[in-house]
């Protein structure tokens, strides 16, 4: 395992390294052949769920899409998997500490997490920075480690073994620990043991059972049941986003966008569920979502098997 490590630690760090016009050879290589060995698969499922996006936009069902400076129905599946290409370069690059993308990054409404970590810790309680797959957000959970030197990032198996360890050692930082989804007791004893922040995308999931919304007018699933059961315990949750601008200079946004109070289906919307049976939280945080997204479609996980049902 050691010398896979070492190999792979290797090849990434010299990867990360290649110039940029490498990459954009690269993705005019690669794309055509992804394109033509995935059509059924995670090419097909991108081409139909904008085509339903798009259908649900026209019919003016998502106030919010004929806002947005990037609407739905103009983007392909060609720009889907392009964002998705550099952003993920700019988040390992980012997570290797390169220069070039650390000052490229730009931190907005910060007051909004500050003014919650202040709140929660008059409690004596931690709070929870959750997000979703969109612009370069493997950069998020270290950008949580700014406010608390106690952040608590759950992470799904990726690869094998020695590469889990390669994205583990990029992703460290001294104020960081990983768990894994079995070790979510853990996790939460941990949590609210330092008052620190719980940090997930919680979009996609695996071996786990998820909330069951809408997005775009299709069913879907959220995996929110941790930041539930920790805002239920007197956690309070924070909704925070990255995308990237290219016009007129290229950043990395990183927008804290809303804070949920501890227990907020109890104490602000009361004992009972609404009347469709879903938590009030599940569904704000949903449609918070589909408003992200209809804002940079280019930069979301269309491909994403597990996206709508």
């Amino acid at each position: 395992m050691q010398v896979k490590f070492i190999a792979y630690n290797t090849l990434v760090n010299i990867l990360l390294r290649m110039p940029d016009i490498f990459y954009s050879a690269l993705f005019a290589v690669a794309f055509p052949i992804y394109k033509a060995l995935h059509t059924e698969r995670a090419y097909g499922r991108t081409v139909k769920h904008l085509a339903s996006a798009k259908k649900y936009a026209t019919v003016d069902c998502f106030a919010s899409a004929s806002e947005a400076r990037n609407d739905v129905g103009a983007v392909t599946a060609k720009d889907v998997f392009k964002g998705i290409f550099w952003n993920a370069l700019d988040s390992y690059r980012g997570l290797a500490r390169f220069k070039s993308v650390e000052s490229r990054i730009v931190y907005e409404n910060e007051e909004i997490i500050r003014e919650a970590i202040a709140e929660c810790a008059k409690n004596g309680k931690p709070i929870a920075g959750i997000s979703i797959h969109q612009g370069a957000f493997e950069l998020l959970h270290r950008a949580l480690c700014r406010y608390s030197e106690h952040v608590h990032l759950i992470t799904d198996s990726v690869g094998n073994e020695s590469f889990r360890e390669v994205l583990k050692d990029l992703r460290s930082d001294p104020h960081l620990t990983e768990y894994h989804p079995e070790e979510t007791g853990k996790l939460i004893r941990d949590l609210f043991h330092t008052k620190g922040i719980l940090a997930m995308v919680f979009d996609q999931g695996k071996n786990t059972k998820g909330n069951s919304v809408e997005l775009f007018g299709q069913k879907s699933t959220l995996y929110l049941r941790l930041p539930q059961k920790v805002n239920e315990m007197g956690a309070g949750i924070v909704l925070f986003r990255t995308w990237t601008e290219y016009a007129p200079q290229k950043h990395i946004v990183i927008r804290f966008e809303k804070y949920y109070p501890p227990r907020f289906d109890k104490t602000l919307v009361g004992n009972n569920l609404q009347k469709d049976g879903r938590s009030a939280l599940v569904s704000s945080i949903a449609k918070e979502m589909e408003s992200w997204i209809s804002e940079h479609p280019e930069q979301w996980s269309w491909n994403y098997h597990g996206n709508f049902r």
